[in-house]
């Protein structure tokens, strides 16, 4: 992923728009680029701070909130993958069972037959 793209993508993020996809391409590139990092900052700096004065929320540590957010996303598409792999083996081991079902009452018919 280019600065560029990540750049496009943050506002996208704040609002939690991303696909997995995205989101898992996103963070990478936020974790060795220092200057999307911080432009990243910055955007949710502004964003969190006006959503504190317009809740009149209490004064809270935006940097924080801010790891504690990509921590967060982190852990959703993890989750997610695991998910997802947890999805697929599931469909495979009952596809599975079903041909040795399958296979069973073929060999059960055939012998009553012979």
């Amino acid at each position: 992923m280019t600065c560029k793209e990540a750049e496009q993508m943050v506002m996208p993020y704040i609002n939690k728009e991303l696909t997995d996809k995205e989101l898992s391409a996103f963070l990478s590139h936020i974790h060795t680029c220092q200057d999307c990092y911080e432009e990243l900052e910055i955007y949710y700096t502004i964003y969190t701070g006006l959503a504190q004065l317009e809740d009149g929320g209490e004064d809270q540590n935006i940097h924080r909130l801010l790891e504690e957010s990509l921590r967060v996303s982190e852990l959703q598409i993890r989750g997610r993958r695991f998910f997802n792999v947890y999805y697929v083996l599931s469909q495979v081991m009952a596809m599975a069972a079903l041909a040795v079902i399958m296979v069973m009452e073929i060999l059960k018919v055939l012998t009553d037959v012979l």
